[in-house]
């Protein structure tokens, strides 16, 4: 099907199709879209007045709209809609709100090392190690409207609050721009091409006057982040034109073929292990190199308190990941993710002596409705208060998921798990024959029983060999100190 000719919004992907087709048709669709001659117009305003290149503009505009797309209504939401324009355009006026908090510029501080985008006191203790391994007095903390607790306070914290701490000569220049031309050129490229690009329009002047006087007043030769999908090539493009040399990110999921994870833009890619990370770039990610070093979280929350002796909890433990229903990216998704627990209440009521248990994320929405009908009266064991995801782990005999990370960490550290893969459809693995993954998937219900009932008396999968597990993660116990030895020479 040609979509040269089709007006942006009026797509939407079939979701009886494979889920990677979908994908590689939307990201197909975007493109064609952002090389369009109408949208010139808009990277040539952007580049005349804020000298950001037209690359840099495109890759923010096309993740832009990328996060605008529900796979699950298979639809571009409404902020994208011609009859949005006023909404948004009044939007514009944060600019003014801004001058009540503009500032002169400051005196310049010097750091080795940027910590960017920390949104929790939990990412601050994830980050720990790596800013004693660099020196407190080296790194400084940016927050988004963060708290800190007293573990840090003599940490260099920066805690950033939207639209404030911008330079008020920037800011009254980029006023003037604005009102006097820049919502006119938006407006144009909107109407001629039906899509609202007044959002992302704002989106990046943000970005730009955020970060050119976050940068001019705090200097540093590396940057780093934990989301490796809030990434941001206007934030990466200010961080070089003031000196910086070099930003990353560390890989904190697993990529799934989701629009929420296309066009990445980082320099350096800290991923769990050797293999599975292509995507990033096949979906247009501008990653500059991939440097494996293992799992930040499992370092954290596991190799630095292992407990000294772990009591056997479950004889089955399912792991959950942070799901949403805005997953449901192809028809029978639901149905697909629900038969995994299905599996569970089976292989319980066949084997009731099966101590099984099911460990949710954190930020998982409980209690589920569906999950719960699924569950109820099973014998099947929800673990209600969930202390720590891989003690629980590392002290039961099998462990399996849908979703998660977590199923490589361990794999890649001697446990036997694997990924229930009904009708090999799971958007997290692999479309095609991967022999390291496809050792850790099980796509029918007797397949899953046989290897728990083989696991469980000894006589389960093979161990994994040293060049299979690298692919997934490598040994996690020292992650920090790889990233500090490979950010930079002079780090």
């Amino acid at each position: 099907m040609s979509y040269k000719n089709l007006s942006l919004l009026d797509y939407s992907h079939d979701r009886t199709l494979p889920f990677k087709d979908a994908a590689d048709e939307l990201f197909n669709v975007i493109n064609i879209y952002t090389e369009h001659d109408d949208v010139l117009t808009f990277y040539k305003y952007f580049e005349n007045v804020y000298k950001l290149p037209k690359p840099v503009v495109q890759q923010r505009l096309r993740q832009h709209i990328a996060r605008s797309y529900s796979e699950k209504d298979a639809a571009f939401r409404s902020r994208l809609k011609i009859k949005n324009i006023p909404k948004y355009l009044i939007q514009y006026g944060v600019l003014i709100y801004a001058l009540i908090f503009a500032k002169k510029r400051r005196k310049i501080k010097v750091f080795k090392l940027i910590i960017d985008d920390i949104c929790s006191v939990i990412e601050f203790r994830r980050w720990k190690k790596l800013i004693d391994v660099v020196g407190k007095d080296q790194v400084l903390c940016r927050t988004d409207e963060c708290a800190i607790d007293e573990d840090f306070s003599a940490c260099s914290v920066f805690n950033d609050h939207k639209f404030q701490n911008i330079n008020i000569l920037d800011l009254l220049k980029s006023i003037a721009n604005e009102f006097f031309i820049g919502i006119w050129v938006v407006l144009k490229v909107s109407l001629k091409t039906k899509v609202n690009l007044f959002p992302i329009g704002l989106r990046i002047i943000y970005s730009y006057l955020t970060y050119k006087s976050f940068f001019e007043t705090n200097s540093a030769l590396y940057m780093i982040q934990e989301r490796h999908y809030n990434t941001d090539a206007v934030k990466n493009y200010m961080f070089k034109k003031a000196g910086g040399e070099r930003t990353a990110t560390i890989q904190k999921g697993i990529f799934q073929r989701d629009s929420d994870f296309f066009y990445m833009d980082i320099d350096v890619f800290y991923t769990l292990g050797e293999s599975g990370v292509d995507e990033f770039s096949e979906y247009g990610g501008r990653v500059g190199s991939i440097v494996p070093v293992g799992s930040m979280f499992m370092e954290y929350y596991w190799f630095s308190n292992i407990p000294s002796n772990l009591k056997q909890e479950y004889d089955v433990l399912y792991l959950g990941f942070n799901f949403s229903d805005k997953m449901d990216s192809y028809d029978g998704f639901l149905d697909d993710y629900y038969s995994t627990f299905r599996w569970l209440v089976q292989l319980k009521k066949e084997n009731p002596d099966y101590k099984i248990g099911i460990a949710h994320h954190s930020r998982a929405k409980i209690p589920d409705p569906a999950e719960a009908a699924i569950l109820f009266d099973s014998g099947v064991e929800t673990v209600q208060k969930l202390t720590g995801s891989y003690a629980l782990a590392f002290s039961s005999r099998y462990t399996v998921t849908y979703g998660s990370t977590i199923a490589y960490e361990l794999s890649a550290h001697n446990m036997t798990t694997y990924f229930l893969d009904p009708r090999r459809q799971c958007t997290f693995l692999p479309v095609e024959n991967v022999s390291h993954i496809d050792r850790l998937r099980l796509t029918t219900y007797e397949s899953f029983a046989s290897s728990v009932k083989a696991a469980l008396s000894g006589n389960g999968r093979s161990s994994l060999t040293q060049e299979q597990k690298a692919h997934l993660c490598l040994e996690s116990s020292n992650v920090s100190e790889r990233i500090f030895k490979t950010l930079g020479s002079n780090v």
